[in-house]
């Protein structure tokens, strides 16, 4: 478990690094753009979404899977390799499609004077990042820590200087974020490739190829899914309501977003490589399946309760006060994310099992009920119908994967625990949004229930006996070593 949380900071470190460009121009953003050009953004982003899983059928996440299993470095190389050729490939077949029916595709999805060069853009931003999937992938799954992080800080770097220069100094708006991406997508790219480039060897493998692809073909569909369950809403805002409604919405999930940038994603990256290391070892697998949701999932409902509770003072200080309104939405996405953080850790179970078609198949289910979930509550609700049936629809997922598991990789889960941490967290912010709504000096009462929300916590049962001794002498041992020490210079 040491290993586990030393790549779990890591990860989250050069996850911060990779992607924070999104949250750091956050604050310069929302005074730049208006509300409908941020919503155009989103838009645009979201094309970008669904090309990069059509880009390469993610045959990264069968590389990833493959690299475990087969241990020779020869065929590893050949899996990186055969990869990345068909990477280019898909690429090439893809962007010269959307390339030849720009005007088509931007007039039915991005109906806005600058739909078509918005499109072309960020047909070549998905591009570039999917050239680096394969490569990326291979640097996490060897460990190298420091090269990860390294990369992720260049780019970071790289992305908010030009961002800065195109949107302030030029003026150029949406397209210079746009044109931003594009170079420092270049120079990344250019980094991977001088970095990993003795991982591969000029040798395909058909066989190679047919693996990867065979793992990660059906988490194709579950893919496509999750875009419909995760930004389908904007569409639907779009046609229904306005430009404005969709930049709204879009700011609120942003801040939702907050919990798989810095914690659900970097533990992904870290969890389903430590997790395949021991499938030798059912026994001691399962486990730590079990242990590990459990302590991560009452780690992910004290930060998605954070971020709700305090969602509207948040936007008050990074937004101006046309995205007044944002904070609605955060409640219901906090909890979306949260319940797929969840989900994202028991996955695994059916990936080690091999039987990646469950995935698509609940993956198809809840987009369905997704879409109808939209039609249904946008008209009347506006921002708040389109959060309220990406909450339902996750929860969807993670009680579809319960019963998965239950039936291919049994794993002794504590339910129970779930259940009434969730009741406790739902509870907790229902009482804040009254809260929020009703009452003067509501941010101090919002602390005192933040407060007394961990306190319920630890004293439930949710954790055992020894799980807490261990926390508080792990507690001592650090103030003895860290405060006690410097105190007595």
């Amino acid at each position: 478990m040491f290993k586990l949380a030393k790549n779990i900071s890591i990860y989250t470190l050069g996850n911060i690094l990779n992607r924070s460009i999104t949250f750091i121009l956050v604050p310069l953003y929302t005074r730049v753009l208006v509300p409908a050009d941020y919503g155009k953004l989103e838009l645009v982003n979201s094309i970008g979404a669904i090309l990069a899983i059509l880009y390469g059928l993610l045959i990264e996440t069968g590389y990833s899977r493959m690299f475990f299993k087969y241990k020779d470095p020869e065929w590893r190389k050949s899996l990186y390799f055969s990869g990345q050729v068909f990477n280019i490939f898909c690429c090439i077949i893809v962007g010269l499609f959307t390339f030849i029916y720009a005007n088509e595709i931007a007039n039915k999805i991005l109906n806005f004077p600058e739909g078509i060069i918005f499109l072309k853009l960020i047909t070549i931003i998905t591009l570039l990042k999917v050239l680096t999937n394969i490569p990326m992938y291979n640097i996490r799954n060897r460990e190298k820590a420091s090269l990860f992080i390294s990369i992720n800080g260049a780019y970071l770097l790289l992305n908010t200087l030009l961002s800065i220069y195109f949107l302030v100094f030029r003026k150029l708006g949406v397209s210079g974020i746009l044109y931003a991406q594009i170079l420092s997508g270049i120079m990344e790219l250019v980094a991977l490739y001088y970095f990993t480039w003795d991982q591969f060897s000029f040798r395909f493998s058909f066989e190679g190829l047919k693996k990867m692809l065979a793992f990660s073909i059906f988490l194709v569909p579950s893919n496509i899914s999750s875009f419909i369950l995760n930004y389908s809403n904007r569409y639907f805002l779009s046609a229904y309501m306005d430009l404005k409604e969709v930049g709204l919405y879009s700011l609120g999930a942003k801040l939702a977003a907050v919990i798989p940038f810095l914690f659900t994603e970097p533990v992904k990256m870290a969890f389903s490589p430590y997790i395949y290391n021991i499938i030798d070892d059912p026994q001691k697998c399962k486990q730590q399946v079990a242990d590990f949701s459990r302590i991560f999932f009452v780690g992910l409902a004290i930060v998605a309760t954070l971020i709700s509770l305090f969602a509207k003072e948040a936007i008050a200080i990074i937004a101006s006060t046309n995205y007044s309104g944002s904070h609605s939405i955060v409640f219901f996405l906090s909890f979306s994310y949260l319940f797929m953080g969840l989900a994202g850790i028991i996955v695994n179970c059916i990936h080690i099992s091999l039987k990646t078609w469950i995935v698509t198949l609940v993956w198809i289910f809840s987009a369905v009920i997704n879409i109808v979930l939209n039609v249904l509550l946008i008209p009347k609700y506006g921002r708040m119908g389109a959060s309220i049936a990406t909450m339902i629809s996750s929860l969807l997922i993670v009680i579809l994967y319960f019963v998965a598991v239950h039936f291919v990789y049994p794993v002794n889960f504590s339910y129970s625990k779930f259940i009434y941490l969730s009741i406790l967290t739902v509870t907790i912010n229902i009482i804040a949004q009254y809260v929020d709504r009703y009452f003067n000096y509501a941010l101090i009462i919002k602390i005192f229930l933040f407060i007394s929300y961990i306190i319920l916590i630890i004293v439930s049962n949710y954790f055992s006996k020894e799980e807490k001794h261990k926390a508080i002498s792990l507690t001592k041992t650090w103030v003895r070593k860290h405060l006690i020490k410097k105190g007595s210079y």
